[in-house]
C-alpha cells in the first residue's frame, strides 16, 4: 500500500512514525514548519518540531509560514487567508514528484487542497482522504456567537470566523473525511451528505512514554487545577475563571498555562490579582509535560475542541479531567470514567465538577480508570485505527 502523507507537524508525525513500522504500507511524509531531527536546524531551534530524517520539508513555505505569524503579531491583516494563500501558491506541485503508482493520499485541505486538485486530475485511480481537526464553522460559529455577545465581543474577531472561508473551500468535492471524533463527525453529516465520513480519536498519541508517579492530596491542601491552551472565549476561560472566583480560594487553586488571546485581554484583567488564580503565560510543552503531576485535575471547558492533545497529555499524566460536550476526548471520557463531562459555558456545571473531584477517594477511582484507558491505548493505538481506514478505502 503506497501512501502519501502531506500533513502539520502535530498528530501526524507521530502517524507517520507508527505507520512506517508496518510492512503493511509504504508511506513517505511531507511536511512544513519542521527541522530534521540531528540537523544542525533543530540544535539550534530545539523548540520547533523535528521530524524523522527521511521527511520531506517545505523550508520555503516553512519560512514564510514563520514569518506570517510574526507579522500577525504586530499588523492586523487576515493571517488565514494570506496563508491558505502562500499554501496554495508553494505547494501546489507538491505531488508532481511522485511518478510511481500511489493507492493514498491522506492530506491536511487547508495547505494542499490545490496540490490534490491539479494531482486528482491524472490519478483517478488514487484515494483521497482529506484529514479535518476542527468542528464545522458554522456549527461552530452559532455556539460562539452567544457566547461572544455575552461579553459584548465582535463575532469576526475570533480566529474560527476568520478561518472559514479557507477552511470551506479547502473541502470542495471532497469524498472521503478523516476526523478525530464522533463531535467533529456529526457537525459535518448535516452539510455533507454524499461525503464519506471516519472517525479515529487520537487517544494518547504515544503517551505515557514513562512510568507517571500519581500524587495523592492531603486534607489541609489546596486542590490544584490546571487550564493549558489559548486564554480566550473559545476555550471557555471566562467561564472556569468565574468558576474559581466564586469557590474558596483556600481550598482551590487554579494555574493558567498559555498565553492570552490578544484581542481579548480586556475580558481576563478582572481575574489578574486574585489570590487562588495565576496566569503562567505560554510555556515550553516540554516545560508542561515536565509539571503536569503536579496537578490533581486539569480543565478544558472549550466551546468548541475536535480532540484536544492536551487532554491526552493530561490523562497520561494520570490527571482527571473536566471538560464539555463540546470537546471531541468527551466519548473516552464518559466510556472510561477517567473525568467529568459538564455543561458548555456553565459555571455552574463546572463549580458543581470541580466539587466532585475534590473528593481524593473519587479521583483514586478515576485514575484507576485512566490506567485502564492507557492500557486500552497501547493496544489500540492512533496508526493502527488509520491503518484500517485506509484499507477500508482500498476494499470499497
Amino acid at each position: 500500500m503506497k501512501t502519501i502523507l502531506l500533513a502539520r507537524p502535530d498528530h501526524s508525525t507521530f502517524l507517520y512514525e507508527g505507520l512506517k513500522k508496518n510492512t503493511e504500507i509504504d508511506i513517505k511524509y511531507h511536511t512544513f514548519s519542521a527541522f530534521k531531527k540531528d540537523s544542525l536546524l533543530n540544535y539550534w531551534k530545539p523548540s520547533v518540531k523535528s521530524v524523522d530524517a527521511e521527511t520531506e520539508i517545505s523550508y520555503t513555505f516553512t519560512f514564510f509560514h514563520k514569518f506570517l505569524y510574526f507579522l500577525s503579531k504586530r499588523i492586523p491583516f487576515n493571517y488565514y487567508k494570506t496563508e491558505s494563500q502562500f499554501s496554495t501558491y508553494l505547494l501546489q506541485t507538491i505531488l508532481q514528484k511522485y511518478t510511481d503508482e500511489v493507492d493514498i493520499v491522506h492530506y491536511w485541505p487547508i495547505y494542499y487542497h490545490q496540490s490534490i486538485r491539479n494531482f486528482k486530475q491524472n490519478n483517478t485511480k488514487v484515494k483521497f482522504l482529506a484529514d479535518v481537526y476542527a468542528a464545522h464553522p458554522d456549527y461552530v460559529r452559532e455556539i460562539l456567537e452567544i457566547a461572544f455577545d455575552e461579553f459584548e465581543f465582535s463575532i469576526k474577531k475570533s480566529h474560527f470566523i476568520k478561518r472559514k472561508d479557507t477552511d470551506l473551500a479547502s473541502l470542495e468535492g471532497v469524498e472521503n473525511m478523516l476526523v478525530p471524533s464522533e463531535y467533529v463527525a456529526g457537525t459535518y453529516r448535516k452539510y455533507y451528505p454524499h461525503t464519506k465520513i471516519f472517525t479515529a480519536n487520537f487517544g494518547l498519541l504515544g503517551y505515557p512514554q514513562k512510568t507517571i508517579k500519581q500524587i495523592k492530596r492531603n486534607n489541609l491542601e489546596p486542590l490544584r487545577v490546571v487550564f493549558v491552551g489559548k486564554v480566550s472565549i473559545e476555550k471557555g476561560c471566562p467561564y472556569l475563571l468565574e468558576a474559581m472566583k466564586r469557590l474558596p480560594y483556600t481550598e482551590f487553586q487554579l494555574d493558567i498555562i498559555g498565553e492570552i488571546e490578544t484581542n481579548q485581554i480586556n475580558i481576563f484583567r478582572p481575574y489578574f490579582n486574585l489570590p487562588n488564580i495565576n496566569f503562567w503565560g505560554k510555556l515550553p510543552n516540554i516545560e508542561i509535560l515536565t509539571i503536569l503531576p503536579e496537578y490533581h485535575i486539569f480543565v478544558l471547558p472549550s466551546l468548541s475542541d475536535a480532540y484536544s492533545l492536551a487532554v491526552s497529555e493530561a490523562l497520561a499524566h494520570k490527571l482527571p479531567v473536566i471538560i464539555t460536550e463540546n470537546v471531541g476526548n468527551k466519548n473516552d471520557v464518559r466510556n472510561f470514567q477517567i473525568g467529568e463531562v459538564c455543561q458548555v459555558k456553565s459555571i455552574e456545571a463546572l463549580i458543581q465538577s470541580i466539587l466532585t473531584l475534590q473528593n481524593e477517594e473519587y479521583r483514586q477511582y478515576l485514575k484507576t480508570n485512566i490506567d485502564n484507558f492507557i492500557a486500552n491505548n497501547q493496544e489500540n493505538s492512533y496508526p493502527s485505527k488509520v491503518l484500517k481506514i485506509y484499507n477500508q478505502l482500498l476494499t470499497n
